[in-house]
């Protein structure tokens, strides 16, 4: 009879301990939470560590100087080439063909017409005349210089006084030559043309400071039409670029091009002038007017 051998109480040491292990790590397993990674790895969001250490901590911008601060980014105004720019002005005469005729002293004042308004006037023609003391003591002081010359400085003085004033040359000789002051000073029109406006009575006592301009004489066939254009637009105008005008009173738009863009800007707007000319007077002044410019496609961007 055989009988089976008897196990020694050491043997089973080795089974107990993987028997202990593997319980443990299905504990381990079953109590821990598990996060996929690839799922963590999407919803955190990627930083950049460059960009990290570049960022400027809240506030610190505005607690830079201005000239440390970085630039910021203003938005372009956007130019669409092609809509036409409608812009609104009024008319005006010619200044190179236009005389204004004021009150450079004070006195009593008597034109040489009732009216004179709507005539036609040659340059030089005397439109009123002034009586001031004031011109009388200038020509005396004048007539004084000469008699008892004391310098060339003062006399020269003298005469500028009067002929600033509006005194012609070969009267002022006259009063030299002859030794007679005189109270008249004639006011004069300095170009040919129309008497278009008109101020003031026949016969009136007048004051210098007042700045009342008496006369106004030009050709009205030549007008300037001035309009205001946004400074990004005018930037884009050239001189001789297109224009239409409608002008009150006018029946029918009138073609144009552009004569000049002014540089001054006020108020973010520019000045930009048109020449008329017309075989007849038909432009008035002051008269209110919108232009259709289109811009120059090749000219700067703003």
């Amino acid at each position: 009879m055989i009988t089976p051998l008897k196990k020694h109480p050491g043997q089973h040491g080795g089974i107990i301990a993987i028997v202990l292990l593997a319980a443990t790590t299905a504990v381990v397993w079953t109590t821990h939470p598990r996060t996929s990674t690839s799922t963590a790895a999407s919803t955190k969001p990627a930083i950049d560590p460059a960009r990290q250490r570049a960022a400027p901590p809240p506030g610190a911008i505005a607690a830079l100087p201005p000239h440390q601060r970085p630039p910021v980014e203003q938005p372009k105004t956007v130019v669409d080439d092609r809509a036409p720019i409608i812009a609104t002005g009024s008319t005006d005469y010619d200044e190179t063909r236009t005389s204004h005729v004021g009150v450079p002293v004070s006195g009593w004042l008597k034109k040489t017409r009732t009216t004179s308004l709507g005539r036609t006037v040659r340059s030089g023609e005397t439109l009123g005349i002034v009586y001031s003391a004031e011109v009388y003591l200038a020509t005396a002081s004048v007539v004084s210089q000469v008699r008892t010359y004391r310098g060339q400085a003062p006399l020269d003085a003298e005469r500028w006084r009067l002929l600033r004033w509006g005194m012609l040359q070969p009267t002022l000789a006259r009063i030299e030559k002859t030794f007679t002051p005189q109270a008249a000073l004639p006011l004069l029109a300095r170009v040919p043309g129309t008497v278009v406006a008109e101020a003031g009575a026949p016969a009136q006592a007048v004051e210098a400071s007042t700045g009342l301009e008496l006369f106004t004489v030009t050709d009205p066939r030549y007008v300037w039409v001035f309009v205001d254009v946004p400074d990004a637009y005018a930037a884009r105008l050239t001189v001789g670029t297109p224009a239409k005008l409608t002008i009150e009173g006018v029946a029918r738009p009138v073609k144009a091009k552009v004569a000049h863009v002014y540089r001054y800007s006020e108020d973010g707007m520019r000045k930009v002038r048109f020449e008329l000319h017309s075989p007849r007077p038909i432009i008035k002044q002051n008269l209110p007017v919108k232009a259709e410019l289109q811009l120059d496609a090749h000219g700067p961007r703003p």
